[in-house]
């Protein structure tokens, strides 16, 4: 878990995004334990900004409060991570149809095609940072959704990130296929320029899906311990 350099004025807030951030990234695993005496002496404050910031991050599910055990981060859901890849994956195939018909495709073109080449330059050191590479990532897709005017139905899709963002996280850690993920990102775009409809909704359908065909039998040894129920 990482702190701040300055703990002269922490407050529930601040307490409380770095926790979910530190969620987020896998730092804090799904089912680990979060000590309140180890958070009071990591940010040399009371226990009463830590109890405020952890009731905020379980009225948003990223931590369970169990009465007479302890606070623990919660586990991934995989049915959650599976509707919210199929959710993801129709409305992209439709953003991007809705791009090919629009007086804002060769702008969109141009941008994915920046994106990418910012995608190979965090591939450039020799240990890919994951933070940095979901920043890109995700930038790509935005892309998308800003193109058509809905910023917001991005933000309801990101409401899920409490379950996604961590299996994408897991999927960048226990496999480092960043070069597979460009190279599916490239032919996302490559579609887009020929203006295959059919073509966008399976590279779409692909590259979203990936993670789950490749770390199906994972889920169940590797990592059970990050899951609810994870045969199901």
């Amino acid at each position: 878990m990482t702190g701040y350099a300055n703990t002269n004025h922490i407050s529930a807030e601040d307490i409380y995004h770095q926790l979910k951030e530190d969620i987020l990234i896998l730092r804090l695993k799904p089912g680990q334990m979060i000590s309140e005496n180890e958070i009071a002496s990591t940010y040399n404050v009371s226990r009463t900004p830590i109890k405020t910031a952890f009731m905020r991050l379980k009225g948003e599910n990223y931590v369970d409060i169990v009465p007479q055990r302890g606070t623990f981060v919660t586990p991934l859901d995989i049915k959650y991570v599976k509707d919210a890849i199929y959710m993801r994956s129709v409305l992209e195939a439709d953003m991007l149809k809705r791009i090919t018909q629009s007086s804002c495709y060769d702008h969109v073109v141009s941008l994915l095609e920046q994106n990418l080449s910012k995608q190979l330059d965090v591939l450039k050191p020799e240990c890919v940072d994951p933070e940095s590479f979901y920043d890109v990532d995700n930038d790509f897709h935005f892309t998308l959704f800003h193109a058509m005017d809905r910023d917001e139905m991005w933000n309801i899709v990101q409401y899920c990130q409490v379950y996604y963002t961590r299996f994408r996280m897991l999927d960048y850690t226990a496999t480092a296929r960043y070069h597979q993920l460009v190279t599916e990102h490239e032919r996302i775009l490559n579609a887009l320029k020929l203006k295959d409809i059919a073509l966008l909704e399976s590279v779409v359908f692909d590259h979203l899906h990936g993670a789950l065909y490749i770390l199906a039998d994972r889920i169940e040894t590797d990592f059970r311990e990050y899951f609810v129920d994870p045969a199901k």
